[in-house]
């Protein structure tokens, strides 16, 4: 039986059109398109004036490769570079033209900042296109490990004991120099470059701890000072934590960011109000109980945006302990605390925790003849209440919380929003930041939700595509009836 094989001396009448080399619904015509619908001035991607030499690549071509490198899960420029030389969706996106990997690189660092533009555009093409409900939505974090190692990481203490051991090398190498000077007819004033370099370091660990004092750290990177450590996949490591909410319509994220907060604690508003902001619509959010923090509610609940948030167990109201926090009512008026037994707590003092200020009440004298004293506390100094940032807005939540409904809703966050990082973490194989620096991260992951929402849009055009115009019947009722390809067409 004859098989086909290669014919490696095939010659061609007419030159194949690049226009042949993928079919009409592949994703590099997606990304294309999507590109030149984009003012890249608008979103503040930065003009190329070249002065002299060669032309320079037309930034399109560029962001048109970084999108579909991402697509992809290319994340490498000099990967990106070997992807437009061998790869059939890149040699056509780009036009057989092919960008080194030093050129990509420089966008991609020049445009950090409207790559994150780059994504409202998503946001505003998928509500164009009736993808994002605004209904309902669920924010969430994810703690991604940085591109450095733990080998260089060093704990605070022992950095302070590093800065003493350079500060006396450098007064006895100081010594040196001005006892040789002394003997020298004439003095030098370069300093030697082993006092040179000591001076550089020890003002790198000065900056160091500098940083380290203002955020309370145990632990500095010398290569990767922007990341803290935290709990990631793959255990306590240094990283930073990628943010997003998801619409519950389509799992279009309608916001995201990245920071290197340990927790979410001080999340909420931020990811909140960024998603008002580019809907243009305040939408019910429902968060766990990481961003159960009073002060975010309080800033939420003055915006006036709408959420759902699962508590903590020591916030929440414990209907089985009778003498628990919860049932103590605040007076703000009279400033008092009151009991269970309906006795007042005075105010006692003021403490600052993590930047916010705690009120502290304590019955010191109402507490000797209370009845119940033993049943509420075994301290000996008397019942301790504190009240801090929306106080008031964490009880509305325990009273929110009560209602089935909210429970319901609180309980859809897992289907909203987690399946959308496993699928970046574990389907797009991204389990770790290939870029040094916040602003590098930050950059990073707008891209890489840019793209998850591209590809959500993605099945949409294709339908359009491949669906075609619609098809009438004999007797004039339109066979295709397909909403998406509706207003797919009039976006």
């Amino acid at each position: 039986m004859k098989t086909i094989e290669a014919d490696y001396d095939q010659v061609y009448l007419m030159p194949p059109s690049l226009e042949d080399w993928v079919s009409k619904g592949h994703p590099a015509r997606f990304i294309r398109e999507m590109v030149e619908q984009i003012n890249l001035k608008d979103i503040g991607i930065k003009q190329q004036n070249p002065i002299e030499g060669r032309p320079p690549y037309a930034n399109e071509l560029l962001l048109r490769i970084w999108l579909y490198g991402y697509w992809k899960k290319i994340r490498s420029s000099r990967k990106l570079e070997e992807a437009c030389q061998e790869d059939i969706g890149f040699l056509w996106l780009c036009g057989q033209r092919r960008p080194d990997h030093n050129t990509l690189w420089r966008f991609f660092h020049e445009n950090r900042k409207a790559l994150r533009e780059l994504f409202k555009q998503t946001v505003k093409s998928a509500l164009k296109m009736n993808l994002v409900g605004l209904v309902l939505q669920a924010v969430d974090g994810t703690r991604i490990q940085a591109i450095c190692s733990g080998w260089e990481s060093h704990k605070v203490e022992d950095v302070r004991k590093l800065e003493e051991t350079l500060n006396e090398e450098i007064k006895a190498l100081e010594k040196q120099i001005e006892d040789a000077n002394h003997e020298e007819a004439s003095p030098t004033n370069k300093l030697p470059e082993e006092l040179e370099d000591r001076k550089v370091l020890r003002q790198r660990i000065r900056d160091a701890l500098k940083v380290a004092g203002e955020e309370e750290l145990r632990h500095i990177h010398e290569k990767e000072p922007d990341a803290r450590r935290m709990k990631c996949d793959s255990g306590n490591r240094f990283g930073y934590n990628a943010q997003v909410v998801v619409d519950s319509k389509n799992q279009i994220i309608v916001a995201q960011d990245a920071s290197n907060d340990e927790n979410d604690l001080s999340q909420l508003s931020p990811m909140v109000e960024q998603a008002r902001d580019n809907t243009a619509e305040a939408v019910l959010t429902v968060a766990d109980a990481g961003y159960s923090s009073g002060s975010e509610l309080e800033k939420v609940w003055k915006e006036g945006i709408d959420v759902l948030v699962n508590l903590h167990p020591n916030q929440k109201v414990d209907d089985q302990r009778e003498y628990h926090s919860s049932r103590f009512e605040y007076d703000e008026l009279n400033d008092v605390v009151i009991c269970p037994q309906g006795r007042h707590i005075p105010f006692y003092r003021i403490r600052n925790k993590d930047g916010k200020e705690i009120r502290i009440y304590r019955c010191v004298d109402t507490c000797r003849d209370c009845p119940v004293r033993d049943s509420c506390t075994k301290d000996r100094h008397g019942r301790t209440i504190e009240i801090g940032p929306g106080y008031k807005q964490l009880r509305q939540m325990n009273e929110k919380l009560r209602d089935e409904r909210n429970i319901s809703l609180l309980a859809s966050r897992r289907y909203i929003v987690e399946p959308v990082f496993a699928q970046i973490k574990f389907h797009g194989q991204f389990r770790r930041w290939t870029f040094r620096g916040l602003e590098n991260v930050k950059a990073q992951w707008s891209l890489l939700c840019s793209v998850w929402n591209l590809k959500v849009i993605y099945k949409h055009w294709k339908r359009r595509i491949w669906s075609g115009p619609p098809r009438k019947r004999e007797n004039g009722i339109s066979i295709l009836e397909n909403i998406s390809v509706v207003y797919m067409f009039a976006a």
